[in-house]
Protein backbone atom coordinates (compact mmCIF):
# COMPACT_ATOMS: atom_id res chain seq x y z
CA UNK A 1 0.00 0.00 0.00
CA UNK A 2 1.32 3.41 -0.99
CA UNK A 3 -0.10 6.79 -0.03
CA UNK A 4 -0.07 8.99 -3.11
CA UNK A 5 0.55 12.08 -1.00
CA UNK A 6 3.70 10.66 0.56
CA UNK A 7 5.70 9.63 -2.50
CA UNK A 8 7.66 11.74 -4.94
CA UNK A 9 6.71 11.98 -8.59
CA UNK A 10 9.71 9.84 -9.71
CA UNK A 11 8.80 7.23 -7.10
CA UNK A 12 5.25 7.08 -8.39
CA UNK A 13 6.46 6.65 -11.95
CA UNK A 14 8.64 3.74 -10.82
CA UNK A 15 5.73 2.10 -9.01
CA UNK A 16 3.53 2.27 -12.08
CA UNK A 17 6.37 1.06 -14.31
CA UNK A 18 6.84 -1.89 -11.95
CA UNK A 19 3.19 -2.86 -12.29
CA UNK A 20 1.39 -1.06 -9.46
CA UNK A 21 -1.48 0.20 -11.60
CA UNK A 22 -4.39 -0.06 -9.16
CA UNK A 23 -5.58 3.02 -7.31
CA UNK A 24 -8.14 3.37 -4.52
CA UNK A 25 -10.04 6.64 -4.17
CA UNK A 26 -11.85 6.88 -0.81
CA UNK A 27 -14.93 9.07 -0.36
CA UNK A 28 -16.28 10.08 3.03
CA UNK A 29 -18.51 12.73 4.53
CA UNK A 30 -18.51 15.38 7.21
CA UNK A 31 -21.99 15.29 8.68
CA UNK A 32 -24.16 15.13 11.75
CA UNK A 33 -23.54 11.80 13.48
CA UNK A 34 -25.71 12.18 16.53
CA UNK A 35 -24.45 13.58 19.79
CA UNK A 36 -21.86 10.89 20.42
CA UNK A 37 -19.76 10.60 17.23
CA UNK A 38 -17.49 13.12 15.51
CA UNK A 39 -18.70 14.94 12.42
CA UNK A 40 -15.86 13.40 10.44
CA UNK A 41 -16.61 9.77 11.34
CA UNK A 42 -17.27 8.78 7.72
CA UNK A 43 -14.18 10.61 6.48
CA UNK A 44 -11.99 8.99 9.14
CA UNK A 45 -13.45 5.60 8.28
CA UNK A 46 -12.81 6.26 4.58
CA UNK A 47 -9.14 6.87 5.44
CA UNK A 48 -8.89 3.53 7.24
CA UNK A 49 -10.87 1.53 4.71
CA UNK A 50 -9.03 3.05 1.76
CA UNK A 51 -5.69 2.09 3.22
CA UNK A 52 -6.79 -1.41 4.22
CA UNK A 53 -8.25 -2.13 0.79
CA UNK A 54 -5.17 -0.76 -0.97
CA UNK A 55 -2.90 -2.83 1.26
CA UNK A 56 -4.60 -6.05 0.16
CA UNK A 57 -4.64 -5.04 -3.49
CA UNK A 58 -1.06 -3.71 -3.58
CA UNK A 59 -2.52 -0.39 -4.67
CA UNK A 60 -1.91 3.32 -4.35
CA UNK A 61 -4.34 5.32 -2.20
CA UNK A 62 -5.45 8.73 -3.43
CA UNK A 63 -6.35 11.41 -0.88
CA UNK A 64 -9.76 10.89 0.70
CA UNK A 65 -12.51 13.12 -0.66
CA UNK A 66 -13.72 14.17 2.75
CA UNK A 67 -16.88 16.15 1.94
CA UNK A 68 -19.74 14.45 0.11
CA UNK A 69 -23.42 14.87 -0.68
CA UNK A 70 -25.06 15.12 2.75
CA UNK A 71 -28.05 17.41 2.27
CA UNK A 72 -30.27 15.12 4.35
CA UNK A 73 -28.14 15.87 7.41
CA UNK A 74 -27.98 19.64 7.06
CA UNK A 75 -30.26 19.97 10.09
CA UNK A 76 -27.27 18.99 12.21
CA UNK A 77 -24.70 21.66 13.01
CA UNK A 78 -21.39 21.08 11.28
CA UNK A 79 -22.66 19.13 8.30
CA UNK A 80 -20.89 20.00 5.05
CA UNK A 81 -22.41 19.12 1.70
CA UNK A 82 -21.67 19.55 -2.00
CA UNK A 83 -24.17 18.93 -4.82
CA UNK A 84 -24.25 15.39 -6.18
CA UNK A 85 -23.24 16.54 -9.66
CA UNK A 86 -20.26 18.39 -8.19
CA UNK A 87 -19.17 15.25 -6.35
CA UNK A 88 -19.56 13.28 -9.57
CA UNK A 89 -17.35 15.80 -11.39
CA UNK A 90 -14.72 15.66 -8.64
CA UNK A 91 -14.65 11.86 -8.74
CA UNK A 92 -14.39 11.86 -12.53
CA UNK A 93 -11.57 14.39 -12.63
CA UNK A 94 -9.55 12.60 -9.94
CA UNK A 95 -9.99 9.35 -11.86
CA UNK A 96 -8.90 10.93 -15.14
CA UNK A 97 -5.81 12.33 -13.40
CA UNK A 98 -4.85 8.89 -12.14
CA UNK A 99 -5.48 7.35 -15.55
CA UNK A 100 -3.19 9.95 -17.12
CA UNK A 101 -0.43 8.78 -14.78
CA UNK A 102 -0.78 5.15 -15.83
CA UNK A 103 -3.33 3.62 -13.47
CA UNK A 104 -5.60 1.09 -15.11
CA UNK A 105 -7.74 -0.22 -12.24
CA UNK A 106 -9.64 2.35 -10.18
CA UNK A 107 -11.75 1.54 -7.13
CA UNK A 108 -13.97 4.41 -6.00
CA UNK A 109 -14.73 3.45 -2.41
CA UNK A 110 -17.45 5.47 -0.70
CA UNK A 111 -18.28 5.15 2.98
CA UNK A 112 -21.25 7.51 3.00
CA UNK A 113 -24.46 6.20 1.45
CA UNK A 114 -25.47 9.64 0.26
CA UNK A 115 -22.54 9.61 -2.16
CA UNK A 116 -23.65 6.46 -3.94
CA UNK A 117 -25.60 7.90 -6.85
CA UNK A 118 -22.89 10.44 -7.67
CA UNK A 119 -20.10 7.87 -7.51
CA UNK A 120 -22.02 5.35 -9.59
CA UNK A 121 -22.66 8.03 -12.21
CA UNK A 122 -18.95 8.82 -12.28
CA UNK A 123 -18.16 5.15 -12.82
CA UNK A 124 -20.72 4.96 -15.64
CA UNK A 125 -19.22 8.00 -17.35
CA UNK A 126 -15.65 6.75 -16.94
CA UNK A 127 -16.49 3.33 -18.35
CA UNK A 128 -18.12 4.92 -21.37
CA UNK A 129 -15.08 7.06 -22.12
CA UNK A 130 -12.24 4.73 -21.16
CA UNK A 131 -12.91 1.14 -22.10
CA UNK A 132 -9.23 0.34 -21.54
CA UNK A 133 -9.58 1.02 -17.81
CA UNK A 134 -11.37 -1.01 -15.13
CA UNK A 135 -13.45 1.27 -12.91
CA UNK A 136 -15.68 0.08 -10.08
CA UNK A 137 -17.53 1.42 -7.06
CA UNK A 138 -17.61 -1.51 -4.62
CA UNK A 139 -20.27 -1.36 -1.92
CA UNK A 140 -19.00 -2.68 1.39
CA UNK A 141 -21.17 -5.25 3.17
CA UNK A 142 -22.40 -3.95 6.53
CA UNK A 143 -23.77 -7.31 7.59
CA UNK A 144 -27.37 -8.34 8.37
CA UNK A 145 -28.26 -5.84 11.12
CA UNK A 146 -26.08 -2.71 11.08
CA UNK A 147 -28.60 -0.61 12.98
CA UNK A 148 -29.58 2.99 12.48
CA UNK A 149 -27.60 5.97 11.22
CA UNK A 150 -24.79 6.61 13.74
CA UNK A 151 -25.90 3.44 15.45
CA UNK A 152 -24.18 0.29 16.64
CA UNK A 153 -22.27 -0.50 13.42
CA UNK A 154 -20.52 2.83 12.97
CA UNK A 155 -20.17 3.41 16.72
CA UNK A 156 -18.48 0.03 17.13
CA UNK A 157 -16.13 0.72 14.24
CA UNK A 158 -15.22 4.11 15.68
CA UNK A 159 -14.60 2.48 19.07
CA UNK A 160 -12.11 0.23 17.30
CA UNK A 161 -10.47 3.03 15.29
CA UNK A 162 -10.74 6.19 17.40
CA UNK A 163 -12.23 5.50 20.83
CA UNK A 164 -11.04 8.92 21.98
CA UNK A 165 -13.64 10.51 19.69
CA UNK A 166 -16.63 8.44 20.86
CA UNK A 167 -18.86 9.70 23.68
CA UNK A 168 -21.58 7.10 24.14
CA UNK A 169 -22.85 8.73 27.32
CA UNK A 170 -23.84 11.74 25.22
CA UNK A 171 -25.93 9.72 22.76
CA UNK A 172 -29.58 10.63 22.29
CA UNK A 173 -32.20 8.60 24.12
CA UNK A 174 -33.44 6.94 20.93
CA UNK A 175 -30.00 5.43 20.28
CA UNK A 176 -28.90 4.42 23.75
CA UNK A 177 -30.59 1.01 23.75
CA UNK A 178 -29.03 0.09 20.41
CA UNK A 179 -25.61 1.36 21.48
CA UNK A 180 -25.54 -1.09 24.37
CA UNK A 181 -24.35 -3.58 21.74
CA UNK A 182 -21.53 -1.34 20.49
CA UNK A 183 -17.97 -2.25 21.40
CA UNK A 184 -14.49 -2.19 19.90
CA UNK A 185 -14.25 -5.95 19.36
CA UNK A 186 -17.43 -5.93 17.30
CA UNK A 187 -16.17 -2.86 15.49
CA UNK A 188 -12.95 -4.58 14.47
CA UNK A 189 -14.95 -7.53 13.13
CA UNK A 190 -17.32 -5.17 11.30
CA UNK A 191 -14.39 -3.39 9.70
CA UNK A 192 -12.71 -6.62 8.63
CA UNK A 193 -15.91 -7.89 7.02
CA UNK A 194 -16.51 -4.54 5.31
CA UNK A 195 -12.97 -4.30 3.90
CA UNK A 196 -12.92 -7.94 2.78
CA UNK A 197 -16.18 -7.51 0.88
CA UNK A 198 -14.80 -4.47 -0.96
CA UNK A 199 -11.58 -6.27 -1.86
CA UNK A 200 -13.55 -9.22 -3.22
CA UNK A 201 -15.68 -6.95 -5.38
CA UNK A 202 -12.64 -5.19 -6.83
CA UNK A 203 -11.01 -8.51 -7.62
CA UNK A 204 -14.17 -9.71 -9.37
CA UNK A 205 -14.24 -6.53 -11.42
CA UNK A 206 -10.65 -7.13 -12.50
CA UNK A 207 -11.33 -10.79 -13.36
CA UNK A 208 -14.35 -9.90 -15.44
CA UNK A 209 -17.75 -11.59 -15.79
CA UNK A 210 -16.37 -14.73 -17.43
CA UNK A 211 -14.24 -15.69 -14.42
Amino acid sequence: MTLLEEVTSPDLKRLVHDGVTTAVIPFGSVEYQGRHLPLGADALLADAVGRAVADRLNAVVAPTVRVGFADEHMHGAGTLSVPADTLCDVATHIAHSLIAHGFRVLALVSIHGGNRAAIEQAVHDLRARRRDVIVCAPQGDLGPAPGRHSGKWLTSVMLALRPDLVHIDAASEDLRFELREANAETGAANLEHFVSSIVQQVRRAVQGPSQ
